[in-house]
């Protein structure tokens, strides 16, 4: 009677020494895998495939941090399509002598404007120390200096 005893629990014990060196044993041969398919690179604008910003003029409309969720009385308005197309890169305010450079966002068109001169139906109204305040018969819009995506 000793000895099937003793033969079940030597072949107890190669069966858990089998499963404790099972982890680091080397693994067989596994089944191909699919060649991976080509992912598309990255654009290089991150923001091209976002909805316009007229999109999501209840933002602005309906701040999420305002207790009210109204915007403050002395909030700049909403920029509408300008903002969507041109980017304010510097102010010029020297004396009298005020100057304005926008960028094109999509073509890279750089012009500079004065007080009084027309962009697109706008009408650069004033030039202040770190806005640019546009008139059009369908409102105002305010464009401050911003740093373009990616730069320090």
């Amino acid at each position: 009677m000793t000895r099937p005893l003793t033969l079940a629990l030597a072949a107890l014990c190669a069966l858990l020494a089998g499963a404790a060196l099972w982890p680091w044993l080397p693994a067989s041969e596994a089944a191909p895998r699919p060649p991976e398919t080509a992912r598309p690179a990255a654009s290089a604008n991150p923001f091209a495939a976002l909805p316009p910003l007229a999109d999501f003029s209840a933002t602005v409309e309906r701040p999420l941090f305002s207790p009210t969720r109204r915007p403050a009385a002395n909030a700049p308005a909403f920029t509408g399509g300008i903002g969507e197309r041109w980017r304010l890169q510097g102010l010029l305010v020297a004396g009298k002598s005020r100057r304005a450079q926008l960028a094109e966002i999509a073509g890279g068109r750089i012009l500079e404007l004065g007080e009084g001169d027309k962009l697109e139906g706008w009408t650069v109204k004033k030039i202040e120390q770190d806005r640019l305040l546009l008139s059009s018969p369908a409102g105002e819009a305010t464009l401050t200096v911003r740093r373009p995506p990616g730069k320090p």
